[in-house]
């Protein structure tokens, strides 16, 4: 069978492809019904319609679940891009129709600044309470796609220094709002706190916590090991999750590395310390990522704005003390 783009739009239905776009990211039918609100039996109905119109099977059925064909998908990687543009052409008309609402999606690289999402989202609610904003965390590697195609709008977090080499680079536009700089901590009671300076090897003989091997921060932290000319500590738990690392270092003898900003919070709130190494440690630039071919909606454009007036405020927020006891 031959399609045209007329035999298309007249065949295919959006309510399809949020369908048969739901059931991928649940991996089942049965949990994409339940996200839909739908029944089961619905939801096959409406795969089978997608799969009869295109003359071919979309979904490989197993016990682990369901996947794409190799034509699924074809036609999923065409669908989340309409499904974009719907998405646009909604928070414009309600922009237009309502004032200022929308739906923004932001993608945040796990090393991401933990304060800058944080103020950006106070200073949007505060202009445009209506605006709902979806959080998705992830690597690069997974979030560049999502961005190119549409299923985010903008990245945000910390800039990966090689990132021009990804393969989707071309299609993405950067902006940087400011340096971050990285600082050890360890708990609020560490015996190590009480001196003025450390050296990285006296931590060598503490229980760390380090950032898994795929991540930007563990990339950085292990060129702070190979600098000093030292092996990466032997007893370290791999993690990155802030509240486990949090709890582990309120053992007052485990360590770990966080970004300055993030550290701040939990110091003043008397969870943790810094030591201070006597020098500044450069983690990289924060700013977000933007899909060069698409134009922002009028929600995402003003989260855009809030975005820079964080990064502004972040630029000028004075040096945290070295050594907090």
């Amino acid at each position: 069978m031959h399609f045209t783009h007329m035999s298309v739009a007249r065949k295919l239905k959006f309510y399809q492809l949020v369908a048969f776009d739901q059931v991928l990211q649940s991996g089942s039918l049965l949990r994409a019904a339940q996200a839909l609100n739908l029944t089961q039996p619905a939801v096959t109905k409406i795969i089978h319609e997608l799969e009869s119109y295109f003359g071919a099977p979309l979904l490989v059925r197993s016990n682990r679940g369901v996947s794409a064909t190799p034509l699924g998908e074809r036609v999923a990687r065409r669908g989340k891009s309409l499904l974009a543009e719907l998405r646009a052409l909604t928070d414009e008309v309600n922009a237009y129709q309502e004032g200022t609402s929308g739906h923004v999606v932001v993608g945040t690289l796990i090393s991401a600044s933990s304060s800058l999402l944080p103020q950006a989202l106070q200073l949007l609610k505060q202009r445009a309470p209506k605006v709902l904003v979806s959080l998705r965390v992830g690597q690069m590697d997974q979030l560049f796609p999502a961005l190119t195609v549409g299923e985010v709008d903008l990245v945000v977090g910390r800039v990966p220094d090689d990132w021009r080499a990804h393969r989707k680079a071309s299609q993405l536009e950067v902006t940087v709002l400011y340096g971050e700089e990285l600082a050890i901590v360890a708990g609020a009671r560490h015996p190590l706190l009480r001196q003025p300076r450390v050296q990285l090897g006296q931590l060598l003989g503490c229980p760390w916590v380090l950032p898994t091997q795929d991540s930007l921060l563990r990339r950085t932290v292990d060129g702070l090991f190979h600098e000093a000319e030292l092996p990466l500590p032997g007893n370290l738990v791999e993690s990155l999750s802030i509240l486990t690392n949090i709890s582990l270092m309120q053992d007052q003898q485990t360590v770990a590395v966080m970004p300055l900003e993030a550290a701040r919070q939990f110091t003043e709130a008397g969870l943790l310390g810094i030591l201070d190494l006597g020098r500044r440690l450069q983690f990289g630039d924060i700013g977000y990522f933007r899909a060069g071919n698409r134009d922002l909606g009028p929600a995402v454009q003003l989260f855009q704005r809030c975005l820079e007036e964080a990064g502004a405020l972040q630029h000028a927020a004075p040096a945290e003390p070295a050594n907090i006891p």
